[in-house]
């Protein structure tokens, strides 16, 4: 039993601060003061930040994002440090280019008219489709494969300090959130969850030491992958570095994967994504026998996470809850398979008629 975990209360102090009070004017204001960029202000969806879309007359569009009060400095000179890093398009995946402000810093520090401090930075804006608003074939599994390989592969040589911050997303300490799957209706699933929590501790957990380690993007969810408009099979662009965390390289495909495994044949699905991921990164073997841990990880994750939050802030579960029931469903179709997976030949498996 987790109690009083670290993770948790962290997670408290983030998603209980409300965002940043910031007006569209004010955020004009800053945009102009601190970048020199004056247009039209728009704003735009966010869990944790306030963010605006700034659109000039000419020229290209960018995204102004004043940050959570929870989030320390450190968290977000790291997101900022990561854009210069990876500079444009990685291996032909484009990703939001970071501004320096006119004082030549990633982030700027003001305060509003009501006298309240604020921090914020800028990043370009990418156009283009949320793949989320596309339907799910093979030739978008591969693609997604390869552009989580792709956006590891342009991250491994990224360090930060505050990349081994504590995360709540962090599939390495799905074990902490055992408090919260106490809190779960008796059902088919919360069993699977807690069966699934005791056998990570104890089996999977003292393995982790053998897999590869880098900083890694962490939510290629489908929410935050973009797709060029006439092409519902490729990806082209990834978004919100947010959940960055130094991590094992498994857990990127991981993962990018859970948000691909919906049909009635999960595991067929599942080979593409790792077929393309593969095609840039070939995994360890240890890496194709702990990837359903890590596939499940996530799930719980979703799960665990969605139905806490829902019940903090009840007048916004129907969008927290969003993609619980994917989630569940996956469990229960996955856990049987998961549960025989000593027994089979994962590397061979997912080779196979690719």
């Amino acid at each position: 039993m987790t109690r009083n975990s670290p993770l948790l209360s962290q997670a408290r102090r983030l998603f209980e601060t409300p965002v940043p009070d910031v007006s569209s004017d004010e955020a004009a204001r800053m945009a102009w003061e601190f970048y020199g960029l004056k247009g039209s202000v728009a704003l735009l969806s966010g869990e944790r930040d306030r963010n605006f879309l700034i659109r000039p007359e000419s020229g290209p569009s960018w995204v102004l994002k004043f940050i959570n009060d929870a989030e320390p400095d450190a968290e977000a000179d790291m997101q900022a440090a990561a854009l210069d890093h990876l500079a444009g398009e990685p291996d032909g995946v484009a990703v939001p280019l970071g501004r320096m402000t006119c004082l030549d810093e990633r982030v700027f520090h003001a305060t509003t008219t009501a006298g309240l401090p604020v921090r914020g930075r800028c990043y370009s804006y990418l156009a283009g489709d949320l793949a989320l608003a596309h339907g799910l074939n093979d030739a978008l599994r591969r693609s997604v494969g390869r552009t989580a390989a792709r956006i590891a592969k342009a991250l491994a040589g990224f360090h930060h300090a505050s990349a081994a911050r504590l995360n709540l997303w962090d599939l390495c300490n799905v074990g902490e959130l055992a408090e919260l799957a106490e809190e779960l209706e008796p059902s088919a699933v919360s069993g699977m969850i807690g069966e699934f929590l005791r056998h990570f501790e104890m089996v999977t957990k003292p393995r982790l030491a053998g897999l590869r380690r880098q900083v890694i993007h962490n939510d290629l969810s489908r929410s935050n992958m973009l797709m060029e408009p006439g092409q519902p099979d490729r990806i082209s662009g990834v978004l919100d570095f947010g959940d960055m965390i130094e991590a094992p390289l498994l857990c990127e495909l991981a993962i990018a994967a859970s948000y691909q495994l919906s049909g009635d044949d999960p595991l067929a699905a599942l080979r593409m994504v790792v077929s393309g991921f593969a095609e840039v990164t070939p995994l360890e073997d240890l890496e194709y026998r702990l990837l359903l841990d890590f596939i499940l990880a996530r799930l719980i994750d979703r799960i665990l996470i969605s139905e806490w939050r829902a019940r903090q802030f009840p007048e916004n579960g129907a969008y927290i809850l969003r993609s619980n029931r994917e989630a569940r469903d996956l469990m229960e179709k996955l856990v049987p398979v998961w549960r025989i997976a000593d027994d089979r030949d994962w590397q061979a498996f997912f080779k196979k008629e690719l």
